[in-house]
């Protein structure tokens, strides 16, 4: 297990996208803000990450407001230096005469030239900006308890500690709640039992939101398996964070990677990660004992099973698939059926026994709506796809 702690501060992917205008800036400079504009992209053009807009906004406090509000076109911003590098050094440097010279030349003053003995970074250039010390960040109350989320590694590109800012669900949760109150500490933690999320640690209040987790088809709780029913009546979703594909990984040289009826899947061996929901599963009739379910803790021991022929098929999103595959070394051994797939929508969890469990997850839709409206959900969500693109 591990922790982080900071204080920060729709559904279908191809109806949310979002041009960005914002031209290329420096630190240590001013910025006017342009149609399309958000901070990441700011930050992203300032510093080379987006994750790094929280520079910006404490900068500029006074301008964007306590609550976040989106930035204005016509705004001057404040790009303050990247706090990462050091600050350029201007050296005079004395040119001693050298040995030997010409007459004229040896009886000439000393040259004093200016060098930078770091040319690569940033020069300082006016205007020169002074921050009041009243513009600083809002702090929390004192004895205000952080909102807990947990989370959990091995599930590239949405969750995992060595992806860049936790992976792409864990900065669309962070962004969300900077969003609605910039203000709220909070802690973000790494338990890679997802069962016990869901099981424990929302059920006890130990933790106060989960993600991700796909949300079962509530409406229809006839076709639902017990662990799933429980999660329709025991917890609140979020509006969805991401849409994603789930699909069918088989061996590339087996018969399964043409079928083309999911009848034809009645009577095989299943194996599909324990806290991911069977919904979509029991909807086709794939249920047991229609077919033999494997549900170990996560996807590479799934794909360790295909891979050993345990099982004939994994049922699991498609991102997540191939990162856990190309981690494997298993790209191209193993493939998608690319006849059979669903639609699943993910979300963030919290347990009703939690009195603040409404409040919450309000509060995080509300940040939702304004990453849409800003740009800033499509941001995250493409830069994070493009880097697991490079990553395999």
């Amino acid at each position: 297990m591990s922790k982080r702690i900071k204080v920060f501060g729709v559904s279908c992917l191809a109806v949310l996208l979002s041009g960005s205008s914002v031209m290329a800036q420096e630190a240590c400079k001013t910025y006017l803000v342009k149609s399309g504009d958000n901070l990441r992209n700011i930050a992203r053009a300032a510093y080379g990450s987006g994750d790094m807009f929280r520079v910006i906004y404490d900068a500029n406090l006074r301008t964007i407001g306590p609550e976040a509000d989106m930035i204005e076109t016509g705004d001057t911003l404040v790009i303050p230096c990247n706090p990462n590098e050091p600050e350029p050094v201007v050296m005079a440097v004395v040119v001693a005469p050298q040995d030997p010279l010409p007459p004229v030349a040896a009886e000439a003053a000393p040259v004093v030239v200016a060098v930078d003995p770091a040319p690569t970074l940033p020069v300082v250039v006016e205007p020169e900006v002074i921050i009041p010390a009243a513009a600083a960040a809002p702090k929390a109350a004192p004895d205000q308890k952080p909102l807990g989320f947990v989370t959990g590694n091995g599930n590239a590109p949405f969750t995992d500690e060595v992806l860049q800012g936790g992976g792409m669900m864990t900065q669309l949760i962070e962004m969300a709640v900077f969003r609605a109150d910039p203000a709220l500490p909070y802690t973000m933690t790494f338990i890679n039992d997802w069962q016990a999320h869901v099981d424990a640690l929302l059920p006890s209040g130990a933790y106060d939101i989960s993600f991700p987790w796909s949300r079962p088809d509530c409406d229809a709780p006839e076709i639902l398996s017990a662990g799933d029913l429980s999660r329709c009546e025991n917890f609140v979703f979020s509006d969805p964070l991401y849409e994603t594909v789930d699909g069918f990984f088989v061996a590339a040289d087996s018969d399964f990677v043409g079928l083309t009826s999911y009848a034809d899947l009645i009577g095989k061996r299943f194996c599909r990660p324990e806290g991911y929901t069977t919904g979509k599963l029991d909807g086709l009739g794939l249920s047991v004992p229609a077919i033999d379910l494997m549900r170990p803790v996560s996807v590479t021991d799934c794909f360790a099973a295909l891979s050993d022929g345990k099982t004939d098929l994994v049922a699991v999103d498609a991102d997540v698939a191939e990162a856990a595959l190309a981690s494997m070394g298993l790209t191209g051994r193993i493939v998608q059926n690319q006849h059979l797939t669903t639609v699943e929508t993910l979300h963030a969890i919290a347990h009703k026994s939690n009195a603040n469990a409404v409040a919450m997850i309000g509060m995080l839709n509300q940040g939702l709506t304004e990453m849409y409206q800003s740009g800033e959900w499509y941001d995250v969500v493409s830069t994070a796809l493009a880097r697991n693109q490079v990553r395999q």
